[in-house]
């Protein structure tokens, strides 16, 4: 008999800027214990599980999206799908995925829990864009 795993995808995105990110969750992984620590880790717990409807899997889901949306930026954007291979025949999600797992909060990578690390999630697209010169303005203050 197989055992069958729970794994759900969800878009995190951020409307002003059309970001969003891809996450596949292992919800068996992802229970509401590890999410309520990932929650409990970050400041300001109380109001993010109110604004999720006390689900507090979702709330850790969103903080992960947030946090690769951040990191994306930082290290100046990406953009892949699920089905995206590079040069070397890789996805970039598993690249994302190892910065996600190795964020604070998000309890770090298990070998027996791979590829969703500790936390349950893993990247597996994104569409993040850093703005470029024809997207800021210039004005004298």
């Amino acid at each position: 008999m197989s055992e069958q795993t729970n794994i759900k995808r969800f878009k995190v995105s951020e409307s002003w800027k059309d970001f969003e990110v891809l996450l596949e969750v292992n919800l068996d992984v992802l229970t509401s214990e590890r999410a309520t620590m990932i929650n409990h880790y970050f400041s300001d717990n109380q109001t993010r599980l109110i604004d999720e409807n006390d689900d507090v899997v979702r709330v850790a889901i969103r903080l992960a999206g947030s946090t690769i949306i951040r990191a994306m930026l930082e290290q100046g954007g990406a953009g892949f799908t699920p089905t995206f291979k590079n040069v070397f025949g890789d996805n970039p999600g598993s690249s994302w995925t190892r910065d996600l797992h190795s964020a604070e909060g998000f309890g770090g990578c298990e070998a027996d829990e791979q590829p969703y690390g500790w936390c349950g999630m893993r990247v597996i697209g994104a569409q993040v864009d850093v703005p470029g010169y024809f997207d800021v303005d210039l004005v004298e203050a």
